[in-house]
């Protein structure tokens, strides 16, 4: 099996690099013939190397694909994870490349500039897209292992393009809108090129995303990646809107209470209502999806949030101190720490008005809920990383001391006194000390709460022996036991286990306490399930 290992990721590395050098040299033989009249100069090297990519580099790919698409009728190739990675790799590097061409080649044309280069590219890597699209359909080379990857992974690729075109979108309508009394220097442009150009991104990437999650139906997977996914999907948009929020608060307090000029404080107020926006739309839409994913997914999607809203909250705190610690410093008298004051209050009150909700800390935990393994994943990954950023700090906090101490002075450039060298690091001390007790209070409260876990014994592994075709099977072993299973293919001519071996099988498996068990099917007779000793190899 190693082997077998170890020669698809050379195959699929080499067939990679081929197909990326094949379609870089037939992008620049196109790029020669529809950009005849814009060229001035004629490239011969650029001509020249176009042509032995195209000439070397693709009659080398489709030999190894050939060659590689005949071992693809054997099940086993097909259930490779090696062979799922490599079409999701190269679907999502020619889809990230159309997109980003096409998008830049539509950008550019708004402003009425022909660019012959990207049009060609773009035509040449969508060539390679729906080539692999091809290959992740048809019957005979489908992955049986994590076969919707590509597309999950082009879904999430085209929502994050959409929503950056959105965000940026807005943020030049809203900068145009202020311009008045926030004027953009140095931008000699059309104001409509600010928001057309953006929107053009935003198309495209609705498109890819409504193209793989409707059309190819992203939105039916069910497997364990799609779950990571959603639930990333939802925390990333999640710390995006609060980010965007955040800024909005603190433009409005430094337009409150500051006395920097108005213009330079309302600079951030277009990406960040940008932000917030999209954000908030993103977050909220896929967290609507989440009702059909079971409360464990739903549950890991509010906790993903909350441990953004306690970064926000504790960084704001950290930056708060900082600000107090720069106004008892004589040497800063000149420097007005009232923005950075203003910022870290804006930081604390968005993080803090949503962990609130989202923790529910003054919500009494069962003792259903406090054997939760999530929740016990998010307490020890929270004290855990805070005790590691004050191990941190405390370092660096005891050599500014030594370092005043001694009189070394640090560089020469560096002036300010002791509270100016130890401020920063202290106001992160304080906030990741006051959230690794909170959460190890609450973690040793969970943990006295919880009962006992009393671990049935289960099988781990099986070894399945079995005709040809019976990945199904075990598959369906992996998902019902949760064990490892590894397929050892019949020599004989005997049929592959079908769905009513499968649910025998996982019966007769369910009820052993070894650790490990061999599975004879097919043949004509009912499964055979042996359990192994520990001491099996």
């Amino acid at each position: 099996m190693t082997v077998a290992v170890v020669r698809r990721l050379i195959v699929f590395a080499l067939l990679f690099a081929l197909v990326t050098i094949a379609a870089v040299g037939l992008a620049g033989l196109i790029e020669r013939v529809i950009g005849l009249g814009s060229v001035l100069v004629v490239d011969t090297a650029g001509l020249a190397r176009a042509l032995a990519f195209v000439l070397v580099g693709a009659p080398l790919a489709m030999l190894v694909w050939r060659w590689q698409r005949r071992r693809l009728a054997e099940p086993l190739e097909r259930a490779s994870l090696v062979w799922s990675v490599y079409l999701a790799a190269m679907t999502l590097t020619s889809l990230i490349s159309t997109v980003i061409l096409t998008a830049s080649a539509l950008s550019a044309a708004v402003e009425g500039e022909w660019r012959p280069d990207e049009v060609a590219a773009a035509l040449v890597w969508a060539g390679v897209c729906m080539w692999h699209r091809r290959m992740r359909r048809s019957p005979d080379t489908v992955p049986t292992r994590l076969p919707a990857l590509s597309t999950e992974l082009s879904a999430l690729f085209g929502l994050i393009v959409a929503a950056f075109g959105a965000g940026s979108a807005l943020a030049a309508l809203i900068s145009r809108a202020l311009a008045s009394v926030a004027p953009v220097l140095f931008d000699s442009r059309p104001w409509y090129l600010g928001v057309l150009q953006p929107l053009v991104w935003a198309a495209i990437g609705m498109l890819v995303w409504w193209w793989h999650w409707a059309h190819e139906r992203a939105n039916r997977a069910r497997d364990a990646f799609a779950l990571v996914l959603l639930v990333t999907v939802v925390s990333g948009s999640a710390s995006v809107s609060l980010f965007g929020i955040g800024t909005v608060l603190h433009t409005v307090l430094r337009l409150l209470f500051d006395v920097d000029p108005v213009a330079e404080i309302l600079s951030p107020l277009g990406a960040a209502v940008g932000a917030g926006l999209v954000g908030a739309i993103v977050c909220v839409g896929h967290l609507r999806m989440l009702t059909a994913r079971g409360a464990r997914v739903r549950d890991a999607a509010r906790l993903a949030i909350s441990g953004a809203a306690l970064i926000g909250a504790a960084s704001g705190f950290g930056v708060v101190v900082n600000a107090l610690l720069a106004g008892l410093d004589s040497t800063l008298l000149s420097d007005d720490p009232r923005t950075l004051l203003l910022g870290g209050l804006s930081a604390l009150i968005v993080g803090a008005a949503t962990w609130w909700p989202t923790w529910r800390p003054a919500h009494v935990v069962t003792v259903e809920e406090s054997g939760d393994i999530g929740r016990r994943v998010y307490l020890v990954v929270v004290f855990g990383a805070s005790a590691v950023v004050a191990l941190v700090t405390l370092l660096l906090i005891g050599f500014r001391l030594f370092e005043a101490l001694l009189g070394s002075g640090g560089d020469a450039g560096v002036e300010g006194g002791l509270i100016e060298r130890i401020r920063a690091p202290l106001g992160l001390l304080s906030a990741t000390v006051l959230v690794f007790v909170y959460h190890f209070i609450v973690w040793r409260r969970d943990r006295a709460l919880a009962p006992p876990v009393s671990r049935t014994p289960r099988v781990e592994r099986v070894v399945l022996v079995a005709g040809r075709g019976s990945e199904p099977l075990a598959q369906h072993i992996r998902e019902k036991t949760g064990a490892r299973v590894t397929l050892w293919v019949a020599a004989d001519d005997r049929t592959p286990g079908g769905e009513a071996d499968g649910e025998a099988i996982v019966q007769q498996l369910q009820s052993l306490t070894a650790p490990r068990a061999l599975v004879v099917a097919g043949a004509g007779m009912a499964p055979r399930v042996i359990p192994l000793s520990d001491s099996a190899r």
